[in-house]
């Protein structure tokens, strides 16, 4: 009798805490999980809008990491991978991405202290986003960065940044006989440099599935004044950038 009635105690014990200890999980994985907006049909697969975001602190030793975004039935499935730093004051980014067939997107978010966490959402588009021919720029009108701050910043107030190149976005695919086949090399916006000074805020990793012309919108913490500046570079390895103060009000 006392061991049955010990251990139907220690039953009891244990079915108290998994409660406490589903609450905890349920917590961390709802201020860890990314949240996807995008829409549920796109009738333009080349230029398909979409944000991710992490409702999470920005702290200085835990803050949100890097988010990457998958489509892994899409021809080109990688669409990129976008790192932060505390200096962001917020995690999320806003871009347009090519989608050759839809599908479930998946955005992986890295936490500094609780590691990796997922978010899902379906998308469905009208194909052919990955064989489309890009809007095409000479090469010689390449570039032409711009980049965009609110007009009146306060000390310590996030803002929306927004920054734009002219450029190509070709995969270099063509759909031959039901299959994905490669005709051309790629040729796309790789990577985009943030730095407020010297200091570097983000670092945005792309593929040939971002969009051509990549309008570009990302969060900033302006904690002080400086000149922000962002550098474009090509899959070939030619660079752009630009440049604009950032100025504190008051």
């Amino acid at each position: 009798m006392n061991l049955s009635r010990r251990g139907f105690l220690n039953g009891a014990s244990l079915t108290l805490l998994m409660p406490r200890q589903l609450l905890a999980q349920s917590n961390l994985e709802r201020e860890h999980r990314p949240q996807l907006d995008l829409p549920i049909l796109s009738e333009e697969p080349t230029t398909v809008p979409i944000q991710v975001r992490v409702d999470h602190p920005m702290e200085p030793d835990h803050f949100i990491r890097s988010i990457e975004v998958t489509l892994e039935k899409d021809p080109v499935p990688y669409k990129g991978r976008f790192l932060f730093t505390p200096t962001n004051g917020r995690a999320w980014v806003a871009f347009q991405m090519r989608s050759g067939s839809g599908g479930l997107v998946k955005a992986v978010a890295e936490c500094s202290r609780h590691g990796r966490f997922v978010g899902i959402k379906e998308l469905r588009v009208v194909e052919g986003g990955c064989t489309t021919a890009p809007d095409k720029v000479a090469r010689d009108r390449l570039g032409n960065p711009m980049l965009r701050l609110p007009r009146s910043i306060k000390a310590g107030e996030i803002v929306e940044v927004r920054t734009k190149v002219d450029h190509n976005s070709h995969t270099g695919l063509a759909m031959k006989n039901g299959k994905f086949v490669r005709e051309a090399p790629e040729f796309y916006i790789k990577q985009m440099l943030v730095f407020l000074d010297d200091q570097t805020i983000s670092e945005f990793q792309m593929t040939s599935a971002v969009s051509p012309n990549p309008l570009i919108r990302f969060p900033l913490k302006a904690a002080r004044s400086g000149t922000l500046r962002v550098v474009f570079v090509n899959s070939e390895g030619q660079r752009w950038e630009v440049s604009q103060p950032l100025r504190l009000a008051g």
